[in-house]
């Protein structure tokens, strides 16, 4: 019950962070990135959700580049104006083209070890 209580608060605080007094105001964010390349971090993630091609809009339309950009900004707070450059940019990576979501990846392998070896133990 309190897991469901805190996520109403989380809910209704994000929710006051999106108003603000004037509307050339920036509204406060309640996530930010550690990294200081989020950018493209967040173009990695775009890209890999345009290509699996899992997400759709209510009515039934495939959510392109145009549209996760505007939903991570609602979510980020972070403007990015350069989609295309940074797009452009992402594919012509020549050492590691994901290097985000490949730790990703690994993180949740790792988890996913760590969890069957603790259910083993019982």
């Amino acid at each position: 019950m309190s897991l469901v209580e805190a996520e109403c608060r989380w809910s209704r605080e994000r929710g006051d962070c999106r108003k603000t007094n004037d509307d050339r105001e920036q509204p406060r964010v309640m996530i930010q990135w550690k990294s200081t390349k989020y950018k493209m971090m967040i173009i990695e993630l775009i890209e890999g959700l345009v290509l699996v091609d899992e997400l759709y809009s209510p009515v039934g339309d495939a959510l392109g580049e145009k549209e996760l950009v505007g939903m991570l900004k609602e979510v980020f707070g972070v403007d990015i104006s350069n989609y295309q450059q940074l797009r452009d940019q992402f594919f012509e990576r020549t050492r590691e083209l994901t290097p985000f979501l490949k730790r990703m990846i690994t993180a949740i392998l790792k988890e996913a070890d760590s969890r069957r070896a603790w259910k083993k133990k019982k």
